[in-house]
């Protein structure tokens, strides 16, 4: 029956049937296969609400707001600009600068698409008039996008909490130190393509220091704002839903005082987060149908047995689910790949005494790396789209960078505390 009802969904999410509703059919189908019809109405009549009308489920409009005021109020340019007066001159200065303002950036947005769409209007002009390769500027931009979804506030790593009841405040903050880490080898990577890869990067003159110092003062907004979050997470002061909301709340009320945001704008910034909000909690509403069929089934505890019935030590079965989120990534959205398989593969990990916020920060890194390969690459076609750059060009700028990545994903894997150690400092 389960096979059935994969076979069900993977042809709708592959016919282009939206993930939500391809989950609902799919999960529906499999309903009918084990149960019977009664059992499907009465999981369709009780599951939308229940599924969604829950206060740690509001953690979502407010990081999207979040980012939505933040992508339109002028931040990322200031961030991009005064990183690039300070290290654009070094060899690959300027798409370091790049990496470096998505990581400041990602502080506030949650969402690689929307860090990806701001600097590919920002960073690959720049990049480009100062003798950049296209291929160069654009893959810069997509992989720092990803960024996003490990640094805090990450969409990922908060529905990864809500599917696996873990401590969402505490995924949020073991996302600092590998999304750090993972700029700095983005950072160690381009600086060493501008070395040894000739043709790529142009050398560009320093800034006089009175240039560097001009506007920092434009940045102790963008610094106060990521207190709020990661102060109030880190400290506990505040639950996740309530730095979200004092987030986004902040937010606004800088954006305005400091004339960054227009009422056009803001209110442009509210619709938004109602559609995409609406379409986060669609998928949510799919993937509990989905998730009860597969309840129903056992699937879970029949993998478990399976596995320990097949001696498999638990390292080789970590390299064997790599493998297949590497490939899944390929092909479907990281929220699909999410909601489809964590119910399946968390109930394995813990069983094999695995940490769930360690496999939650792996995970992320594994769907990062999905945001920039062919054939979806979702960060690849929205750099290609933004800065009209071929799509095979943005793809081959950054495979030169995702090796860098690959190694940030070794280090995650074989050095636990790298997720650990902050969460297990947490009040």
């Amino acid at each position: 029956m389960i096979f059935i009802a994969i076979a069900v969904l993977l042809v709708l999410m592959l016919a282009g049937v939206p993930i939500a509703f391809s989950l609902m059919i799919s999960g529906c189908v499999g309903l009918w296969l084990v149960a019977d019809w009664n059992t499907v109405m009465a999981i369709l009549g009780s599951v939308p609400y229940r599924s969604t009308a829950s206060y740690v489920l509001t953690v979502i409009p407010m990081f999207i707001l979040l980012a939505e005021v933040t992508s339109r109020s002028g931040i990322a340019k200031e961030l991009f600009t005064v990183a690039n007066k300070w290290i654009g001159h070094v060899p690959g200065g300027v798409g370091i600068a790049t990496i470096m303002a998505s990581a400041g950036f990602a502080a506030m947005a949650g969402t690689s698409s929307a860090s990806a769409a701001v600097f590919s209007r920002i960073a690959i002009p720049e990049m480009q008039r100062l003798g950049y390769s296209d291929r160069i500027a654009a893959g810069v931009v997509t992989v720092a996008g990803t960024l996003a979804i490990m640094i805090p506030p990450s969409l990922t790593l908060v529905l990864y909490g809500i599917l696996t009841e873990t401590s969402i405040g505490k995924l949020l903050i073991a996302g600092i130190i590998p999304g750090v880490l993972t700029a700095v080898n983005f950072a160690v990577g381009m600086y060493l393509i501008a070395k040894f890869v000739p043709g790529e990067v142009k050398d560009v003159p320093p800034f006089s220091w009175k240039e560097r110092t001009t506007g920092l003062t434009k940045l102790l907004p963008l610094f106060a704002l990521a207190f709020i979050i990661l102060g109030g997470l880190y400290t506990g002061i505040a639950t996740a839903t309530e730095v979200g909301s004092l987030g986004a709340l902040a937010a606004f009320v800088i954006c305005i005082v400091t004339r960054r945001l227009k009422i056009g704008e803001a209110a442009d910034s509210l619709k938004q987060t109602v559609i995409v909000s609406t379409m986060i909690f669609s998928i949510v509403i799919g993937a509990m149908i989905f998730g009860y069929f597969t309840t129903m089934t056992q699937v879970p505890q029949a993998l478990i047995k399976a596995i320990s019935a097949a001696g498999l030590s638990r390292w080789t079965v970590i390299a064997i689910l790599v493998v297949v989120y590497l490939i899944l990534g390929c092909f479907f959205d990281q929220l699909a790949v999410l909601l489809i398989t964590v119910p399946l593969t968390f109930p394995l990990i813990t069983s094999l005494g695995f940490d769930a916020i360690w496999f939650g920060i792996v995970f992320t890194k594994l769907t990062e790396i999905g945001l920039v390969t062919p054939p979806l690459g979702l960060n690849a076609f929205v750099v290609s789209g933004t800065s009209k750059i071929p799509i095979m060009t943005v793809y081959r700028g950054a495979s030169m960078l995702l090796v860098f990545d690959v190694v940030t994903l070794a280090m995650l894997l074989f050095i636990p505390e790298l997720s650990t150690y902050l969460p297990s400092l947490m009040k």
